[in-house]
C-alpha cells in the first residue's frame, strides 16, 4: 500500500522532499473539460435505450413527426446524453432540427421562445412577446418539416400546460427528461399525458461495474497524463459510485486533483478513498447552480431550520412562500407542489427527507453549501 502524506507532514520531516511534491504539482490532469458532462465520447452500454430511441425518432426520417417520449431515471446515468447522441446522429443524416432546452429557470413562455429562437428558420422574436405570437413564429418556424424539442431537466418546468402549447404545432415532438415518471405525469395535463404512457418511456438504470470501468477508461486516456490509476482502483471507483456514471467520473478527476495536490504521481490508496465525498460535494455544487431561484431559496429555508418534522417544514414554507417566489414574476405554488420541489431537492442530494410520508424529517446534506441567492429565512420567522 502506498503512504499517503500531505505536504504538510512532508514539510515537517524533509524540505527538499517538500520541494520534490510541488514540482509534481499539475502535472496529472491534461484536461479537464474530459471530465464534463458536455464532453462527447461514445454512448456505451445503453444498446436497448438507444434502440428505443431510434424507434421513437425513426419516423423523422421520411418527414413524418417523431412519437414523443419520456425518458427517466436517476441523476448522473446518461439520459441526456444518449437522447443528445442519437438527435445529432439524425441531423447529421438527414438534417433533422432539433433542440435541447435546460428548463431550470425557465417560465413556460421561456420554453416557448427557446423552441423558437433555436430553430434554424425562426423569425425574429422577442422574448416578452405575447404567447399567441411565439406559437405563431413557432408553427411558421417548422413549416411542414418535423421538429424535436428536448426538455431537459423537465421536473422543475413550474407550467406544464407548456407541453400543449408545444403540442399544438402539427410536426413538433417532445422528449421529456425526468427522474421521476409517475411524479412528473401526475402533474401533466390529462389530455396530454397519453402521449408519454407505454412504449413513449424508457427507462435508465444504474451501471454495472464492469461497465462503468468501460465508461471510464476512455476519461482517463483523455484526460489525465500517462496511467495514474490501475484497473483495480477504477473498479473500487465504479463500484463505490453505485453504478452512476456522474459520481464516477467526477471522484475520477476528483483522486486525480487530491494527488496533486498530494505530490502523487498516480493514485494512491487514500486519493480514492477521499475522492468519493469531493466528487459528491462538487456535483451537489453544480446541482445547486442549476436549479431556479424559488428552488435555491426553499433549499436555504431547509439549510437554515433543519433538521425539522414534515409539519414543522410545511408551516415554514407557508411563512416565507411569498418570499420564496419574490420578484418570479408567479404566485407562491401551494404546500403540495412545494413538496415536489423538495422532493426534486432529494434527487439532487441536495437535501435528506427520512422517514415515512407522514413523519419525514427534512435536513441539508451539506449544511456548508450555500445557495448564491438573497434570502435569509431567519430574518421574519422561526420554526417552534
Amino acid at each position: 500500500m502506498k503512504d499517503c502524506l500531505s505536504l504538510a507532514s512532508v514539510s515537517k520531516r524533509r524540505p527538499s522532499r517538500l520541494l520534490w511534491h510541488l514540482s509534481k504539482l499539475s502535472h496529472m490532469i491534461k484536461s479537464r473539460w474530459v471530465f464534463d458532462d458536455d464532453w462527447e465520447a461514445d454512448i456505451l452500454h445503453r444498446h436497448d435505450e438507444l434502440q428505443s430511441l431510434s424507434r421513437l425518432l425513426g419516423p423523422t426520417e421520411h418527414g413524418l413527426r417523431a412519437d414523443d417520449i419520456l425518458i427517466h431515471g436517476p441523476s448522473g446515468v446518461g439520459k441526456t446524453a444518449s437522447a443528445r447522441y442519437m438527435l445529432g446522429n439524425l441531423r447529421q443524416r438527414f438534417g433533422l432540427e432539433w433542440s435541447l432546452i435546460e428548463c431550470s429557470g425557465k417560465t413556460r413562455n421561456g420554453i416557448i421562445y427557446e423552441a423558437v429562437t433555436k430553430h434554424s428558420k425562426a423569425a425574429v422574436v422577442h422574448r416578452n412577446q405575447p404567447r399567441e405570437e411565439l406559437l405563431e413564429a413557432l408553427e411558421s418556424a417548422v413549416d411542414g418539416r418535423p421538429y424535436v424539442v428536448m426538455l431537459d431537466e423537465a421536473d422543475v418546468i413550474p407550467d406544464l400546460d407548456v407541453l400543449g402549447d408545444l403540442l399544438s404545432i402539427g410536426l413538433l415532438s417532445v422528449v421529456a427528461i425526468t427522474h421521476s415518471d409517475n411524479e412528473w405525469l401526475n402533474r401533466v395535463n390529462r389530455n396530454v399525458r397519453p402521449h408519454f404512457r407505454g412504449e413513449s418511456q424508457i427507462q435508465f438504470r444504474k451501471y454495472h461495474v464492469e461497465e462503468l470501468v468501460d465508461i471510464l477508461e476512455p476519461r482517463v486516456e483523455r484526460g489525465l497524463i500517462g496511467r495514474p490509476v490501475d484497473i483495480k482502483q477504477l473498479e473500487w471507483i465504479a463500484d463505490e459510485t453505485g453504478g452512476v456514471a456522474r459520481w464516477a467520473i467526477k471522484s475520477v478527476l476528483a483522486a486525480a486533483k487530491l494527488a496533486e495536490e498530494r505530490g502523487h504521481d498516480s493514485f494512491h490508496e487514500c486519493d480514492v478513498r477521499d475522492s468519493f465525498d469531493r466528487a459528491m460535494r462538487m456535483i451537489r455544487r453544480d446541482n445547486l447552480r442549476s436549479l431556479p431561484v424559488p428552488y435555491l431559496r426553499l433549499y436555504e429555508l431547509v439549510r437554515e431550520i433543519g433538521p425539522v418534522s414534515g409539519g414543522e417544514m410545511k408551516r415554514a414554507y407557508l411563512e416565507h412562500q411569498e418570499q420564496i417566489f419574490e420578484g418570479r414574476g408567479r404566485d407562491p405554488v401551494s404546500w403540495r407542489r412545494a413538496w415536489d420541489y423538495l422532493s426534486k431537492l432529494e434527487d439532487y442530494d441536495l437535501i435528506e427527507a427520512s422517514g415515512s410520508t407522514n413523519s419525514k424529517r427534512y435536513d441539508a446534506v451539506d449544511p456548508e453549501l450555500e445557495a448564491s441567492v438573497e434570502f435569509n429565512p431567519q430574518e421574519t420567522a422561526e420554526v417552534e
